[in-house]
């Protein structure tokens, strides 16, 4: 099979400039979502999109939406993938995704290829979790998935979420407005990087992803009694801290005990901060994640109960709120063994993944027929300054990327 190579140069040139465009005042590479680094990095690929050729807009919501026409019209392929990052982030999560779609349609463009579909690119708005506790808002939005609940959302500062989207130019009534017609979407494909190690341990260079993760988030608040550290007695204590920090623990035992699964407390305070005071008030914010929706809901109950019985034999209320709860998405088998193909004649290595990681592609999904390529993460590393793959290791997915897409342009439907 003739493979129709990627740029590797211009990717990398444009990696670099896109990797530009964050706070110099934080850590790695930070472009958090409603900053002016987010705009500057959605603002820097709506240019590249038009460079390439694609006709853009900007919707209610914020994404990012370029159009190749294709011969026929009327039916649609998209790919896509985010530019925001966590703080003190990397620069290849989301990035290789955008980059690599706008390299396709490049490749398509440079070699006279005309599909019969219209090629559809989306650069979606705030992928990264937010101070609101939200993620993936773009595609919420796109897929109709937003309400004014969601808008009522408040930081730890009170600034709602509709305070907050005027800073990204979002209009938070054509937010809600900005719901995508899916029912021309043949197939949604992303790229991206794996963020995790088991490509590399394999030694494989393409990922056809399986399954996405569900992500079950939660809020615990813990209410106990202040008093002094000193002269209060352990066993008369109601250390709200303790009933907090035991939670915390088990949530990593409850993780530890199921395969593929995964837990982790992120946010943890106490009140008041002091070495000499016991505890009134301790809240733990944190999340459950796995393949299966059935051990995630027995997780969330193991965990309700364990957090109650920290509480119980400290005197300490609690009070457990489960924020969201998305469950784990399959991806569509037709596509999966359209990439593995793709993957084949290409020559490339591949294994079949599950995706332990969020992404659009998973909110996308329960709109349209949505497959996921990985390549390699250097270390396993992501979400940190040290996220790092190969420009080798990109490569190959982009050309999986574009085979996927002519192989479904071809077949006409999944």
């Amino acid at each position: 099979m003739n493979t129709i190579a990627p740029v590797g140069e211009r990717f990398a040139s444009e990696l670099a400039a896109l990797s530009t465009l964050v706070d110099s005042d934080r850590p790695g590479w930070t472009r958090r979502a409603m900053s002016e680094f987010d705009i500057a990095g959605r603002d820097y690929a709506r240019s590249l999109m038009r460079q390439a050729g694609l006709e853009t807009r900007i919707d209610g919501a914020g994404n990012v939406i370029g159009v190749l026409p294709g011969r026929v019209g009327g039916r649609q392929i998209m790919l896509g993938s985010h530019t925001d990052t966590v703080d003190a982030g990397g620069r290849y999560d989301g990035i290789t995704g955008v980059l690599g779609a706008i390299e396709v349609v490049r490749l398509l463009r440079e070699n006279d290829i005309t599909l019969d579909h219209d090629l559809v690119v989306v650069v979606f708005f705030n992928e990264e979790p937010n101070d609101f506790g939200l993620f993936c808002m773009g595609s919420r939005a796109m897929t109709g998935n937003a309400d004014s609940a969601m808008l009522a959302i408040t930081d730890p500062q009170g600034r709602s979420v509709a305070d907050s989207l005027p800073r990204s130019g979002i209009d938070p009534h054509e937010f809600l407005q900005a719901r995508y017609d899916f029912s021309p979407v043949t197939a949604f494909l992303e790229l991206h990087i794996e963020q995790g190690p088991e490509l590399e341990r394999m030694d494989r260079q393409i990922g056809v992803v399986e399954t996405i993760t569900g992500i079950h988030h939660f809020r615990a608040l813990f209410t106990g009694r202040q008093d002094h550290a000193g002269t209060t007695p352990m066993d008369v204590r109601a250390d709200a801290g303790c009933a907090a920090a035991g939670t915390v623990l088990a949530v990593e035992a409850i993780a530890a005990s199921g395969e593929n699964t995964r837990g982790t407390s992120g946010q943890i305070t106490f009140t008041p901060e002091a070495t000499n005071v016991v505890s009134r008030l301790a809240a733990v914010e944190g999340e459950l994640r796995g393949h299966s929706g059935t051990w995630l809901h027995e997780a969330q109950q193991r965990l309700t109960e364990a957090a109650e019985a920290e509480g119980s034999k400290r005197g300490v209320h609690v009070e457990m709120e489960w924020t969201t709860a998305d469950e784990p998405v399959p991806m569509h088998e037709p596509i999966t063994k359209l990439i593995a193909t793709a993957a084949d004649g290409l020559g490339f290595t591949r294994a079949t993944m599950f995706s332990g990681a969020g992404h659009d592609a998973g909110v996308i999904a329960s709109q349209t027929n949505v497959g996921m390529i990985f390549v390699p993460s250097h270390d396993g590393r992501s979400h940190c300054p040290e996220e790092f793959t190969e420009l080798s290791d990109i490569l190959p997915g982009i050309s999986v990327l574009l085979e996927t897409v002519l192989r479904i342009d071809k077949a006409g439907c999944i």
